[in-house]
C-alpha cells in the first residue's frame, strides 16, 4: 500500500489509546524520585531536610522528595522576628497539608489554621504550638490558639520539675494525646515529643558508643553515690569515687545539675536493654593524677598538716594534699591503747602528722599522730 505524503493521517482509536498510555507512563515517570522509587509524601510524617532557598514569605527545603517542600518564614524566626536559620541549614519538621500541596511545619499554629487543624494534628501526630497558662490541680492549662487544653505535670518535661511555675507563660510544641468530639477536653504532652527526640538521639549514641571514648555530657541528677550524666539521649553514671582524685563527700560539692562536663566511658553493660543497661563514666580519668609528682614531695620523717577525712576501725585517713591521702594506723594515734579512733579525733579536724613511709607503687602513705612534733601525749 502506498501513502500519499499529501494525505492526512487521522489517529485511530489504537493511536489514541497508545497516546494515553504514553501520557500515563510519562506522568508516572515524573512522579518517581531518585532510584526510580515513587515518592511518598505522607501527611504528618516527620522529615529532615536542608534549606536550599529563602524567599520573602517561604523557604524551600530539600527532604529527598521529587520537589522541595515550602515552610513559612515565620517558623524560621525567633520571638523577636530574627531569622534563626539560613541556606544550607538542616531542619526537622512535619509534613502538613497545604492549599497548594504538601508543606512543612515545625508545629501547627491553630490560631492561623483553624480548629479543623486540631483534629488533623491529632490524627497525624503533628505537633501543635501552645502557650502554658496557669497551673491547676494535676497540671497546666494550655492555650492552643483559642482552644483550651490540659497538660499533666508529668507530661511537661522528660524529668519531674521541682518548680512547675518555670514553664508558665512560655510557648512550646505539644503532641495531642486525647481530644473529645466537642473539643472541650483536649489533653496534650510536651514530654512525648521530647522523649521521641531523645530516643532517636539515644539510638545514634548507642551505635557509636565505645569503651575509652571521651564524651561531653550534661549532669541530670545528683545522688549520694554519684552523678547521672546525659551523653546524648543516654544516661551514664559517674560514681562518687570517679568524680575527682580529691575526696568528695557529696557530689553536690563539685557538680551542679545542668552542668556540662567531659567524661570517659569506663564500662558498658547490657547496652540498649532497658533498665539493665549500665554505662559507667569517669571525670577523674581525664584529670591529671597528682600521685606521681605530688606524693614524692612527702619525705619520710617530715611533719605535715592534714585534714581528717574518714574514721575507720583500724585507723584514720588524712588528706595531706589535694588528691593525696595517708593512713594513721590505730596504733599510731596515741601513746596509750585506743579502742576506737573517735576517742581522740573527729572528721574534718586539722592535725599535724609525721610521714613514716611513702609507697608510690602501691599508692600508700603511712602516717603517725603520736610521733608528730606537736603531739602532747593525750
Amino acid at each position: 500500500m502506498t501513502i500519499d505524503p499529501n494525505d492526512s493521517v487521522n489517529p485511530t482509536p489504537e493511536n489514541e489509546e497508545s497516546s494515553e498510555d504514553f501520557a500515563a507512563m510519562l506522568e508516572a515517570h515524573e512522579m518517581q524520585g531518585e532510584g526510580g522509587e515513587i515518592s511518598d509524601v505522607k501527611i504528618g510524617a516527620k522529615v529532615t531536610g536542608k534549606i536550599i532557598q529563602i524567599g520573602d514569605h517561604e523557604a524551600f527545603v530539600d527532604c529527598g522528595f521529587r520537589n522541595e517542600l515550602p515552610i513559612s518564614m515565620e517558623e524560621l524566626k525567633d520571638d523577636d522576628g530574627q531569622m534563626t536559620h539560613s541556606v544550607g541549614d538542616e531542619i526537622t519538621a512535619h509534613v502538613q497539608k497545604g492549599n497548594d500541596g504538601p508543606k512543612l511545619t515545625m508545629a501547627i499554629n491553630l490560631r492561623e489554621s483553624g480548629r479543623k487543624a486540631l483534629t488533623d494534628a491529632f490524627e497525624a501526630g503533628t505537633p501543635v504550638q501552645g502557650k502554658v497558662g496557669d497551673t491547676n490541680k494535676g497540671g497546666f492549662s494550655i492555650d492552643l490558639g483559642g482552644v483550651r487544653a490540659f497538660c499533666p505535670f508529668s507530661q511537661i518535661d522528660v524529668r519531674r520539675a521541682e518548680d512547675p511555675s518555670i514553664f508558665v507563660g512560655k510557648s512550646f510544641q505539644f503532641k495531642i494525646l486525647e481530644i473529645s468530639d466537642d473539643m472541650r477536653n483536649v489533653v496534650v504532652s510536651r514530654r512525648a515529643l521530647l522523649q521521641a527526640d531523645r530516643d532517636e538521639e539515644g539510638q545514634t549514641t548507642r551505635q557509636n558508643l565505645e569503651l575509652g571514648a571521651t564524651l561531653e555530657g550534661v549532669v541530670t541528677r545528683l545522688v549520694p553515690f554519684g552523678a547521672f550524666v546525659d551523653i546524648g539521649g543516654v544516661e551514664g553514671l559517674v560514681h562518687i569515687s570517679q568524680i575527682s582524685f580529691q575526696r568528695v563527700g557529696d557530689p553536690s560539692e563539685v557538680l551542679n545539675e545542668g552542668q556540662t562536663i567531659k567524661v570517659k566511658v569506663m564500662e558498658i553493660q547490657n547496652l540498649g536493654q532497658g533498665r539493665s543497661e549500665r554505662i559507667s563514666l569517669s571525670i577523674k580519668a581525664l584529670a591529671n593524677d597528682p600521685w606521681p609528682s605530688t606524693a614524692e614531695s612527702l619525705a619520710p620523717g617530715t611533719d605535715v598538716e592534714g585534714l581528717v577525712t574518714r574514721l575507720v576501725d583500724f585507723g584514720v585517713f588524712v588528706e595531706l594534699l589535694p588528691g593525696i591521702e595517708g593512713l594513721i594506723h590505730i596504733s599510731e594515734l596515741a601513746n596509750r591503747r585506743i579502742i576506737n579512733p573517735r576517742e581522740v579525733l573527729n572528721e574534718e579536724e586539722k592535725i599535724m602528722v609525721r610521714v613514716l613511709d611513702v609507697d608510690l607503687d602501691r599508692r600508700r602513705i603511712s602516717l603517725s599522730r603520736r610521733q608528730a612534733s606537736d603531739y602532747d601525749g593525750d
